[in-house]
């Protein structure tokens, strides 16, 4: 009888059973955000993800089209380079 060989454990997925990108995700944006991420999303930005901290504001990401410059959405709707300092 062959042993089978187990795949080893994937990495624990830190949102759980979350999306990275919720359905209803322009209710969790301010205004500012929502205008920005429209305006992205029509040069050929691509909406990476939302994270969404208990008691904190969300945090917005985006990639820009040539997909090399990965950006975060500010409450103000700034664009800012976005730092992953989430250990």
């Amino acid at each position: 009888m062959a042993h089978i060989r187990q795949a080893p454990n994937p990495p624990r997925e830190k949102r759980g059973q979350q999306l990275r990108i919720p359905h209803n995700y322009e209710t969790l944006l301010t205004d500012e955000q929502r205008r920005r991420v429209d305006a992205c999303k029509n040069f050929g930005w691509e909406l990476q993800f939302i994270r969404r901290p208990l008691f904190l504001s969300p945090t917005v990401v985006m990639i820009d089209a040539s997909d090399t410059e990965i950006w975060e959405i500010t409450e103000d709707g700034a664009l800012a380079p976005f730092n992953d300092i989430r250990h």
